[in-house]
């Protein structure tokens, strides 16, 4: 611009094209922008380093979570595992117990093989499979089921009483809240009449049962809300008219059948238990498998002919010393079966015998300390507080490996009046332990 008198002010623009002016700003405009977008750009490449970074660190956070629920889950499954194994070594150990205070059936069986065996009987009801066993447990094979159905197992053996004791331990859970375990009392041998309990996740069922043709029938008595898992051992007992259900010793259900729907007697002493798989028509689940079965005689059997049990229940050594002797005091606790013969000193496992004739005695004693060069002996007098003298000895055990355990058989023949007794030869001092020591006789001759 110039003023009026065209002069032109100071500092005024003189000239020069536009385009110059257009140039200037569009180089200035362009490199502000493309300044401004390459550091968007190194923005979104960090923001991009970083999410790879945390995606990375999540992934790892992932694998090592999934790592140690796998572990987990493997420690839960060897806790399980090793569970149920000590229960099965306890219920066998109860079963034992019960069978010497009666001197009844002392039967178990944890199932440390392949397959269930030519020792057990099978009843399937429903187009179910058969049973199988996986890693000493028994179970229905999960292949093969196409619909509800179950099979029992009786086992061949049989209790001398009415009066029973079974006990499973439940194995692997599986689908346990809608398809139940079972265990089977008082059973006749082909399971046409029975008493049973009916063992899911959450609770417990105690009745009667038929069977007819392939189709068993379960009546419910009564039912118990409990929690049972596995490595649990559940228990059915029946004395007289009573039946009694137990988990872990525990009392949680009981019925009495004054209407008798089950017979008792001697035809109907068969035990066992049961594998069911349960079919909606869109899911199937299968019941707990089976870890142990045990089973022992309540009260006891009727004696037939003459002879006599004497053991030691106690776990506590009882002192014996070195050399060739007779027991020592109080060595034997408990009186098994006896009948036709007297017993004037227990402990020392003393025994009159009251008809003479051939006697069939095993003998039997468990260390509390390794030892070689031992043997059992059997001693004899005319009769108590007579002089004693030593009738048989066994086969000594190996002078360089050392036992802990020695046993011996004799047959022998023993005048009316006269005392038996066993001994010992011990190399050095030692002890006697409960429960594999024993003294067992039995008359050959009538």
């Amino acid at each position: 611009m110039t003023s009026p008198d065209r002069a032109v002010p100071s500092g005024a623009y003189t000239g020069g094209s536009i385009r110059n002016l257009q140039k200037v700003t569009w180089d200035s405009a362009r490199s502000q922008i493309l300044s401004s977008v390459t550091a968007s750009f190194a923005g979104v490449e960090a923001i991009g380093s970083n999410l790879n970074s945390a995606t990375k660190q999540a992934l790892n956070a992932a694998t090592d979570a999934q790592s140690g629920a796998s572990q987990a889950q493997a420690s839960a499954a060897a806790v399980q595992n090793t569970t149920a194994a000590n229960s099965a070594s306890l219920v066998e150990l109860v079963a034992t117990q019960s069978g010497q205070t009666t001197g009844g059936t002392a039967f178990s069986d944890a199932f440390g093989r392949t397959e269930l065996g030519l020792d057990y009987t099978t009843f399937k009801t429903g187009p179910v499979a058969d049973l199988v066993v996986i890693d000493g447990q028994v179970q229905l094979n999960r292949s093969g089921d196409e619909n509800t159905g179950n099979v029992v197992a009786l086992s061949k053996t049989v209790t001398g009483t009415d009066d029973q004791r079974v006990s499973v331990v439940v194995g692997r859970i599986q689908e346990a809240h809608s398809a139940a375990a079972r265990i089977v009392v008082r059973s006749a041998t082909d399971l046409s009449t029975f008493v049973y309990a009916r063992v899911y996740r959450d609770s417990v069922y105690l009745g009667w049962g038929t069977r007819s043709g392939n189709t068993t029938v379960y009546n419910d008595w009564t039912s118990a809300s409990t929690a049972v898992n596995t490595g649990d051992t559940v228990t059915v007992e029946a004395v007289g008219r009573n039946y009694k259900v137990l988990v872990n010793g525990a009392p949680v259900a009981g019925y009495a059948d004054t209407a008798v729907k089950s017979p008792v007697g001697a035809n109907n002493r068969s035990f066992g238990f049961g594998c069911q798989y349960y079919w909606t028509g869109l899911f199937g689940y299968f019941s707990f498998a089976i870890n142990a079965l045990a089973a022992a005689d309540l009260s006891s059997p009727p004696i037939v002919g003459t002879g006599w049990s004497l053991y030691r229940l106690n776990s506590t050594s009882v002192a014996q010393p070195a050399g060739e002797a007779r027991l020592a005091a109080n060595t034997f606790d408990t009186l098994g079966a006896a009948k036709g013969i007297a017993v004037p000193d227990l402990g020392r496992g003393q025994v009159q015998i009251e008809k003479a004739g051939w006697y069939a005695i095993t003998t039997a004693y468990a260390f509390s300390n390794y030892t070689t060069q031992a043997r059992v002996g059997l001693w004899t007098a005319p009769a108590p507080g007579g002089t004693w003298s030593l009738a048989r000895v066994g086969a000594r055990t190996a002078n360089d490996t050392g036992v802990n355990s020695v046993g011996s058989s004799f047959t022998a023949f023993l005048q009316q009046g006269s005392v038996v007794a066993p001994g010992y030869y011990l190399s050095t001092n030692n002890g006697f332990v409960g429960t594999a020591t024993y003294f067992d006789g039995a008359l050959l001759s009538y």
